[in-house]
């Protein structure tokens, strides 16, 4: 069997340059299937270079230039044309003498001859040469096997659609219809089905994942563009929710301590169990938490700590997985969630029920309390006093040694003796400077110390559950560890006054603050003789001064009883025995005449002193100690700004 034919090969490349004066165009020439071609070079005025180029038919035949033997594997070819052509100059003169058409005698020119002038162009004929057998190329190919039928499968890529790339609600299954290059899939028991209809089942054509919302198709046609999509139909619903963090407040409070249980499942439904312990903490499989008993706070966290070497690539790619965390809390490990289903969590708790208060005991109404008996002590817009007390250690000291506390602005400063008693006297404190000068050491239980306090109040902004408070303005001090918050209640702007001032006939024993019956002939002029109180003496009480005869008289009060008498004739001014100041002072200019026994004059003072209620709940159960005491401390102006 001949070999099939062969393409001709490339045309000899050109001479290189230098030698080369034109190149001729590319003839070819077809004869009964074969094909010449020639590429002509010329390199002189007189010389061209030609290469032909042969190829076969396919049956052995180079058209009129030779044949070619399959089996016997040779050809036979015409390389060169002896009737080769080629056009140029039909004279060439070289001679300028002839080429003006003369003729040359020994005496110069004697004839004129130019029908040749200049020359013509034509074809002249010239003689082919084969040049070194180098030049001869043949370009063949062997006989080919029979024909190979081969088949192959070309599987497409999977395409997964997402349907609800805006939600991670649940899809209902057999609600999903949608279009995509021309096909219509809808779902049918977790499958896709590609064109069906009333009459055909159609096509499995992939499945559909309903609670991720991805349709992966494995099996669709190619039509038109594969943008070509349209979601005709889905619905969804709410799907189960998972987490690694639960925060909750148990209905009742406060608990007793280790009387929590709760019980919920983890996203697989395995069953998890939490136990509080006798001090807060929460343990169990797969998690860590506390409870305040007092409120019924309780905070847990699923999850365990694992080493890091532990962990996978796939896993240190989750979304939980910080390289900062390694070893934060145990070395070499990083917390782990482990996700639960929150809609399992049942608890069991143990609570205390307080019986409501006696309101003859308590001295209040009950009803106002909290069932617990706990009341709110702060609130947004109430004060605070941030403080904290320290003590200089004990010294020996000795009169004009001066201590300094280290440090300013100071709310309270005072000497306490080696026996614990407060000592009053023999110093002096700068509360501004820090320091406390001792005037007279003489009787002191040494060595002493000095007992110093900073405070600041500020206004409540804001106040948390968890019991964070936030403040209207900066701290004035540097409070460190160990700081105490107290509320404040605020008594406002307190100063001592007379309220009521007025006479009756009879003394009845009411005292109610207007008169009781009569009018006194006599009076008390308060406008020439104003009754004079201080902050330090005056209390808030009802007076009454009873006269015992026309000039003398008892003074009595509503709750201090009678403390003492007096005299229109003198000043009166009764001791108040815990200040050692006088309760009120009444000049004798302001007595009238007319004064009878048995006349009164009422008079009301208001104290400076805020009244206060203090009232301690002792909860019910075995005693936890044998000392208690407490301490009341009035405050003004001592939040000074700093230097």
């Amino acid at each position: 069997m001949p070999p099939a034919p062969v393409a001709p090969p490339e045309p000899p490349a050109v001479p290189s340059p230098g030698t080369v004066t034109s190149v001729v165009p590319v003839q070819s020439k077809l004869v009964n299937g074969s094909t010449k071609t020639e590429t002509r070079y010329r390199t002189t005025k007189t010389q061209e270079t030609v290469a032909h180029t042969l190829s076969d038919n396919g049956s052995g035949e180079l058209g009129a230039w030779g044949t070619v033997s399959y089996a016997g594997k040779s050809v036979n070819v015409k390389f060169v044309s002896l009737d080769s052509t080629t056009d140029g100059y039909k004279s060439d003169h070289e001679d300028s003498t002839t080429f003006d058409g003369g003729e040359v005698t020994a005496g110069g020119t004697t004839a004129s001859n130019n029908s040749q002038k200049g020359g013509e162009y034509a074809d002249n004929t010239m003689s082919e040469q084969l040049l070194a057998s180098s030049t001869v190329m043949v370009t063949y190919s062997t006989g080919s096997g029979a024909e190979v039928v081969n088949t192959h499968s070309f599987a497409p890529p999977d395409v997964q659609i997402d349907l609800c790339p805006y939600t991670s609600d649940y899809v209902v299954p057999g609600s999903v219809r949608f279009s995509w290059m021309g096909q219509v899939f809808e779902d049918y028991d977790g499958l896709l089905v590609r064109g069906r209809t009333p009459t055909e089942p159609g096509w499995v054509a992939g499945q559909m994942n309903y609670s991720t919302g991805i349709a992966t198709v494995t099996d669709y046609i190619v039509s038109g563009s594969p943008t070509a999509f349209s979601l005709d139909s889905l619905w969804t619903v709410r799907q189960n929710w998972n987490t690694a963090s639960v925060f909750l407040r148990t209905q009742a409070a406060p608990l007793k301590p280790s009387g929590f249980v709760m019980n919920l499942s983890d996203a697989q439904g395995n069953s998890i169990t939490a136990m509080a312990g006798i001090d807060g903490n929460i343990t169990g499989t797969h998690l860590r938490g506390r409870i305040k008993y007092l409120t019924g706070e309780v905070e847990l966290q699923f999850g365990d700590y694992v080493l890091d070497s532990s962990l996978t690539a796939e896993q240190k790619a989750e979304w939980w997985y910080d390289v900062a965390d390694v070893g934060a809390v145990e070395a070499d490990k990083i917390w782990r969630p482990w996700p639960v289903d929150p809609t399992t969590l049942r608890y069991n708790s143990v609570s205390y029920f307080y019986l409501p208060i006696d309101a003859d005991l308590l001295g209040l109404d009950p009803v106002r309390l909290p069932p617990d008996g706990r009341v709110p002590i702060f609130r947004a817009g109430s004060y605070a006093v941030v403080g904290h007390t320290a003590e200089t250690p004990e010294a020996t000291v000795s009169d004009g040694q001066t201590i300094n506390c280290g440090r300013t602005r100071l709310s309270r400063a005072r000497v306490l003796g080696s026996n614990g008693a407060v000592i009053h006297t023999g110093y002096t404190a700068d509360l501004d400077a820090g320091t406390v000068t001792f005037t007279d050491v003489t009787g002191y239980s040494q060595p002493v110390r000095v007992e110093h306090r900073i405070e600041d109040l500020a206004r409540v902004s804001d106040v948390q559950i968890d019991g964070t408070l936030t403040f209207t303005r900066q701290l004035s001090h540097d409070f460190p560890l160990g700081s105490l918050v107290s509320s404040a209640l605020m008594a406002g702007n307190l100063k001592a006054r007379v309220s009521h001032l007025f006479d009756q006939y009879s003394w009845l024993g009411d005292w109610a603050d207007n008169t009781v019956g009569d009018v006194a002939l006599g009076t008390y002029n308060d406008t020439v003789a104003p009754i004079v109180v201080t902050n330090a003496g005056a209390l808030t009480e009802r007076w009454a001064l009873i006269f015992t005869s026309s000039t003398q008289f008892r003074i009595v009060g509503e709750k201090v009883g009678q403390i003492g008498t007096g005299d229109i004739n003198t000043e009166t001014a009764p001791i108040n025995p815990i200040t050692g100041v006088p309760y009120f002072v009444l000049p004798a200019l302001g007595w009238g005449a007319g004064w009878v026994a048995g006349n009164v004059l009422r008079l009301n003072t208001v104290g400076a002193m805020f009244p206060v209620a203090v009232i301690r709940t002792v909860q019910a159960g075995p005693a936890a100690g044998i000392d208690y005491n407490f301490e009341l401390l009035v405050r003004g102006d001592v939040d000074r700004p700093a230097p």
